[in-house]
């Protein structure tokens, strides 16, 4: 056996001071062992608790939520309804709304620029100088939630200014009371809001778009590849996911979005139809297993028997509107009409010697009063005077 190299206290001192310029260099001259962090404490909990004919309403762990009957408008239950909140990705189906009208021919190649693959957050892969069909955009903007799809087809709609401007119509056309749009995305802005219940309006105006319902309810979809424009190298297609995850997952399941920003929180809207009942929640501000909880106030209707309204809302869209008040117009107009003839009617009569009008009715009624009564004053006179004698 060979012995074992020795070195002196001083031979030893030496090896560790050479050491210390590899530790402060970095990993690359040496990597110090990696020390193990504890686990982040979770920030909320929820449990839905039992989703049983009776039971009380799951409480998400989030800044707002609501569920209702998407067709006739009863809210089941609710927290915070009209608060106004970061919309994350779930601004995207407004987005998608808006900018259909304008982007009405899907096989419509766009060229994607080099702005687009500089989108922050979650993204298809855009690679610039290549062209995209329409269909393509909206497929990965809705499904995969993508940010670069998203400033594409604004792109493709005007610009972004034009399309945010699109957007804002198509709040104000659905009567959104808490909704203000900054971006096509959904990443965080100043003052780029909306609400539960608009979420909801959002949501229902979507089911009656044909398209967007066909891209939403897809499960996967063959995105296409590409060629970088500095190689010249051909880039392969993939498949892109649905990333809400409820078609195929959620009995009934029709869509819709989720979201998430770090500023945000989690956000999402959900559409189940059972039975031929379609019932719809939203989310705001989640803390935690947002998806789960959008499910779970779906669920929880559903599983009662007799389910009672806390509330309404109106799905009315500012065209429906004006339509209600102009057939509700002639009616109006004909109460109006009749009440002014009956007024002409009665000034004639009064004026030509005929029946009286209503305040001379109210006057001769006052005189007969007042002359009964000093009938019965003078007859009460006299039989005291008599009882007297």
């Amino acid at each position: 056996m060979l012995p074992l190299p020795t070195r002196s206290p001083a031979a030893a001192l030496a090896a560790v001071v050479a050491l210390v310029p590899a530790l402060v260099v970095g990993p690359s001259v040496l990597t110090a062992p990696a020390i193990a962090q504890p686990a982040p404490t979770p920030t909320a909990v929820y449990d839905p608790g039992p989703l049983t004919d009776g039971s009380p309403a799951p409480k998400p762990s989030a800044e707002a939520w609501i569920v209702a009957d998407i067709d006739t408008g009863e809210v089941f239950a609710s927290h915070e309804p009209d608060l106004q909140h970061a919309p994350a990705s779930t601004i995207k189906l407004l987005s998608g709304l808006a900018l259909v009208d304008e982007l009405d021919d899907p096989e419509h190649m766009h060229e994607a620029t080099y702005e687009d693959m500089l989108v922050d957050g979650t993204k298809v892969g855009l690679v610039q100088k290549n062209e995209y069909s329409i269909d393509d955009l909206f497929h990965a903007m809705l499904m995969s939630s993508a940010n670069d799809a998203a400033h594409a087809l604004a792109d493709a709609a005007g610009g972004q200014d034009e399309a945010v401007d699109l957007m804002n119509a198509k709040a104000e056309e659905l009567q959104l009371t808490g909704t203000q749009a900054w971006n096509t995305s959904g990443l965080d802005e100043d003052d780029q809001v909306t609400t539960v219940e608009d979420l909801l309006r959002i949501g229902r105006a979507v089911l009656e778009d044909d398209y967007l319902m066909d891209v939403i309810s897809e499960t996967e979809y063959d995105f296409p590849g590409a060629t970088n424009p500095d190689t010249g190298e051909e880039l392969s297609g993939y498949p892109i996911q649905n990333h809400t995850r409820i078609v195929g997952e959620v009995e009934g399941g029709l869509g819709l979005k989720n979201g998430y920003t770090s500023a945000a929180g989690g956000s999402f809207v959900a559409v189940v139809e059972r039975d031929d009942r379609r019932l719809a929640s939203a989310v705001l501000g989640g803390e935690t297993m947002t998806r789960d909880a959008a499910i779970d106030l779906i669920d929880w209707t559903f599983a009662q028997s007799s389910p009672e309204p806390v509330g309404t809302m109106s799905f009315e869209t500012a065209a429906e509107a004006a339509e209600t008040a102009a057939a509700q117009a002639p009616a109006a107009a004909e109460s109006t009409d009749d009440a002014a003839v009956a007024a002409d009617a009665a000034g004639a009569a009064e004026a030509e010697g005929g029946a009286p009008g209503l305040p001379l009715i109210l006057l001769a009624c006052g005189i007969g009063l007042g002359a009964v009564t000093a009938l019965a004053l003078v007859v009460r006179v006299r039989r005291d005077r008599r009882q007297r004698d």
